[in-house]
């Protein structure tokens, strides 16, 4: 069975990344998948120290965290769901600590994966987001993993506004079907 995990990178709560990456999942609930979430802003992931420990054979990073467990269960997911909002044009900073935290990660963790972004925003021009969308884009064309969907919400910032944008929760409501 496909496994799908979304990580929301917003410290909203029920925000519009949350509800995003929510509806996916449960989308993809329906059609069969398995599914699991992850609240980035809840986990306990330190910055990455660029010490290299991670590099050396015996050695693992030298963060003691949550990114041991995380990174088993992105392993384990054939499909990764990765929710930010747009902050002064980038990604959330828990957003950007986690995938920084993927250079220490063996290849394996990468193999034959598939993403679903998902990018909402306060503003309504689509390059906003292009710096976002460019740092996965560029990144992953590095890692071999394969962008399935990405879901740019324009001009949702009060927390459940995307509710209200029919068209973007289509979107995210047939995500899975690109895969």
């Amino acid at each position: 069975m496909t496994k799908i995990i979304g990580f929301c990178g917003s410290p909203r709560k029920n925000g519009n990344t949350d509800i995003l990456v929510q509806t996916v999942l449960k989308s993809a609930a329906e059609k069969g998948f398995d599914t699991e979430y992850a609240a980035l802003n809840k986990a306990n992931i330190k910055f990455c120290q660029a010490c290299d420990a991670c590099r050396k054979k015996e050695g693992g990073c030298v963060q003691k965290d949550d990114m041991q467990a995380l990174e088993e269960k992105m392993k384990e997911a054939d499909v990764w769901v990765l929710g930010t909002p747009v902050y002064w044009w980038g990604p959330t900073a828990q957003m950007k600590v986690f995938v920084d935290r993927w250079y220490g990660f063996s290849r394996e963790t990468f193999q034959n994966k598939k993403v679903i972004l998902v990018i909402p925003m306060e503003d309504t021009e689509e390059k906003t987001a292009a710096n976002v969308v460019g740092m996965f884009k560029d990144s992953f064309e590095y890692i071999g993993i394969e962008i399935a969907d990405i879901i740019i919400a324009k001009g949702v910032h009060e927390a459940g506004a995307v509710e209200s944008k029919p068209e973007i929760m289509k979107q995210a409501e047939n995500a899975v079907s690109k895969l």
